[in-house]
């Protein structure tokens, strides 16, 4: 049982004055803790961690799933499903060469595809259902089933609703309900081809009943066999009829064209020969002198067309072969050249206008004159030449015309003959090969056979194909177990709380310094008392509770190992987290282990220190801050375990103020002169920003995290807010571990193995 009695001023000033701070020899120091790796590894422990803290939550989703798996599993009606083979055989069994008309089935992809299409039509399919009466079984006509509850429902809200069949006449009636049985069986029916490259096809017909199922399949492909024959012979005499029809008209055709070649040709007395006629050399000797003609007109067009372009484009026609040629225009030049001397002679006797000048200048314009008009007459020579030679060239070709014409009389004739012979000719052959299609039409009529048959008849099922119960229960545990485990890891991740040290560590950037455990009132019930956690270090000082705190300790200790800190402020990101008791624990463990220690209540919005004690202080922290009272006066000894407690008894209008001045800093100087070691419990750091400010003159700072529960997201908040103020943080501190289901739930580091070494601890 701890007592408190506050000293007086003299006593504690000789306990201050003879005190020295006091330090552990500890040697090693921890090293630098690394920055939080960027890549993320899979980490299997973690994983079976998490399957195992959430085991009743995989459990129960297996469980649940699983048996709703099951449970409509055996409650739906089982179908069975019979199989009918038909094989397409591409061989041409034809006693007679019929391509045209009844080739056989090719054996290309596309025409077994079509095949099954054939056979899964909607016309084959109602062909079964009228063989078979299937319009009276309730399986395929819903209209004589007995309507469940559901049913009643939608018949009365059909009833409601009405669809506009009130003027449907029986007929009507009859083929909609017809249509509705023929979707239902069609629904039911199933063709593929066997294997990719097989001219197999697999008739599947689903059913309730096991012998209706085998009925069905085999019906539906007798009737697929019956359809083939029955086309086959319709298209027979189809194009029987076809050909004795057109063969009746070709005779007629053929006799006619035939008589008409040999009418013509005795009126006209036509003779074949090989020979020349005048007619055709005169008609040749023509047509090599309008070639020349035209060449000519051609050569001659195209000079004429030159001399145009030259006078149309404002250029010289001087280089013209006629224009050079020309004697008078090479007279008219000379002359220009000799008046061209004189001029420039007289320039420079005479002035531009003196008579002689003007003259001269009067004589080359005419000449010019005389030269231009001498070309236009070259050129209308050149335009008479065309007309002539176009003249010449159209002559000739009338005279070829003329020819042409009297020659033509004759072999109208003839050519009349030869259209009536090549008429003939074809009516023949078209006739021909008719009558040989309708020899041959006819005899394949009676050996028609189908391209297909039944290689393997449907065998009535034993076992129903729906619903395969193993493979249902097989899915539903599966399924389970993706629900089960997506239900686990949307659980871990929706979890907010740190559980080890190495997720504070990799979060927050920060050494995990230590991991204070939870005392649950059993634990702390020590010869019938229920203790607090400060009394029951005192009570079990070598209890986990006890060992955690000294680790604590010592890791600030060794956080600098040749500067010990000793002022070390304790916060948290948010309040409850357990700070006011971790700081009178370890002040009382530290004080056991023989250094003098005080503990400061420095949350002056909500001081809890004296409260958490039972005491009822008048005069504490702020008090001496204002210089109202003595520290001696202020400071509470803890006999039991020599601690020292500086409470807070008011509150203060201006905490920021209060701890950031300079008699803040004065008496935190003169408690470290005093203590070895002093601790300071703060406020929590995302609420106000007192820790912040009182930081700076702190020489460590201790951030507590709540097991399980302080949010990440708060504590990296927090974190950020004291780097930015460049606080000297020694790193994290769990507080309130659970030693036995962490253990249980095996999170990898020292405290899954606490039942190996619990033996160790004292309570």
């Amino acid at each position: 049982m701890r007592t408190f009695r506050t000293r007086t001023s003299t006593e504690t000033r000789s306990i201050l004055a003879s005190s020295s701070s006091s330090r552990h020899p500890l040697e090693q120091g921890p090293g630098s803790f690394p920055p939080p790796a960027d890549d993320v590894e899979i980490d299997l422990r973690e994983i079976f961690g998490a399957l195992q803290r959430r085991r009743w939550v995989l459990a129960g989703c297996v469980l649940l799933i699983t048996s709703a798996v099951l449970l409509v599993t055996f409650q739906l009606t089982p179908r069975y499903t019979a199989n009918t083979e038909v094989l397409i055989d591409p061989r041409e069994r034809n006693v007679v060469d019929l391509e045209s008309v009844l080739s056989g089935l090719s054996s290309d992809a596309s025409t077994i595809d079509s095949q099954i299409e054939v056979i899964g039509s909607r016309s084959l399919a109602r062909r079964v259902v009228e063989q078979l009466g299937l319009a009276r079984d309730p399986e395929f006509n819903v209209a004589l089933r007995e309507p469940g509850p559901l049913g009643a429902v939608v018949s009365w809200l059909r009833g409601l609703f009405p669809a506009g069949l009130e003027d449907e006449t029986e007929e009507e009636r009859q083929e909609r309900e017809q249509f509705k049985v023929t979707d239902a069986f069609s629904e039911a029916l199933h063709v593929s081809r066997v294997g990719r490259r097989s001219f197999v096809i697999e008739v599947s017909f689903t059913s309730e009943n096991a012998r209706k199922a085998s009925r069905v399949a085999n019906t539906l492909a007798d009737l697929y066999l019956v359809e083939q024959l029955e086309a086959k012979f319709e298209a027979t005499q189809r194009a029987t009829d076809w050909l004795n029809e057109r063969l009746g008209a070709l005779r007629k055709r053929v006799e006619a064209s035939e008589q008409l070649v040999e009418a013509y040709r005795a009126e006209h007395q036509l003779v074949d020969s090989d020979g020349i006629t005048v007619d055709e050399q005169q008609v040749s000797e023509i047509n090599a002198q309008l070639i020349l003609a035209r060449a000519d007109l051609a050569e001659t067009q195209a000079r004429f067309r030159h001399v145009n372009d030259l006078l149309g484009s404002g250029s010289g026609v001087e280089s013209v072969a006629e224009v050079l040629a020309s004697e008078v225009v090479r007279d008219l030049r000379q002359q220009q050249a000799e008046l061209a001397r004189e001029q420039a002679e007289l320039e420079s006797r005479y002035g531009d206008r003196h008579p002689h000048m003007i003259k001269i200048r009067a004589q080359r314009q005419d000449l010019g004159f005389e030269v231009e008009a001498e070309v236009k007459r070259i050129t209308a020579n050149l335009a008479n030449e065309v007309t002539v030679a176009r003249s010449r060239s159209q002559s000739l070709h009338r005279s070829l015309e003329e020819l042409q014409r009297q020659r033509s009389t004759g072999e109208v004739a003839r050519i009349r003959l030869r259209e009536l012979e090549r008429e003939a000719a074809a009516n023949r052959t078209l006739y021909e090969s008719f009558l040989g299609r309708f020899k041959e039409t006819s005899e394949q009529a009676g050996v028609a056979e189908a391209d297909a048959r039944i290689i393997s008849a449907a065998a009535v099922p034993v076992d129903p194909s729906y619903p395969k119960k193993r493979l249902f229960a097989a899915v539903g545990l599966l399924l389970s177990l993706g629900v089960g485990l997506g239900a686990v890891f949307l659980l871990e991740r929706l979890d907010n709380g740190f559980r080890t040290g190495t997720q504070l560590e990799a979060m927050l950037g920060l050494p995990h310094l230590a991991s204070i455990p939870e005392l649950s009132e059993r634990d702390r019930s020590v010869e019938g008392k229920t203790l607090s956690p400060e009394d029951y270090v005192l009570a079990k000082p070598l209890s986990a509770y006890g060992e955690a705190l000294r680790s604590l300790r010592a890791a600030l200790l060794l956080s600098n190992v040749d500067a010990p800190p000793r002022v070390v402020v304790l916060t948290s990101a948010l309040p409850s987290e357990g700070k006011t008791t971790m700081a009178l624990s370890l002040g009382r463990a530290s004080a056991l282990s023989g250094a003098r220690t005080v503990v400061v209540d420095a949350d002056l919005r909500h001081p809890s220190l004296a409260k958490t004690l039972g005491l009822q202080p008048e005069a504490g922290l702020i008090e001496t801050l204002a210089g109202q009272v003595s520290l001696e006066d202020v400071l509470i000894h803890d006999e039991a375990s020599g601690l020292y407690v500086l409470p807070t008894a008011t509150g203060a209008a201006n905490p920021s103020d209060l701890l950031g001045s300079g008699s803040m800093q004065a008496l935190l100087e003169k408690l470290k002169k005093d203590f070895s070691l002093v601790l300071v419990d703060s406020a929590p750091v995302l609420v106000v920003s007192d820790t912040r400010v009182l930081s700076q003159t702190c020489d460590k700072l201790v951030f507590i995290a709540q097991w399980e529960k302080t949010p990440r997201g708060a504590a990296a908040e927090a974190v950020h807010a004291l780097r930015q103020f460049e606080v000297d943080i020694a790193g994290v501190v769990f507080s309130r571990l659970d030693l036995k289901r962490h253990a249980r739930y095996g999170y990898g580091d020292s405290y899954s193995y606490y039942k190996n070494y619990s033996s160790y601890y004292d309570g």
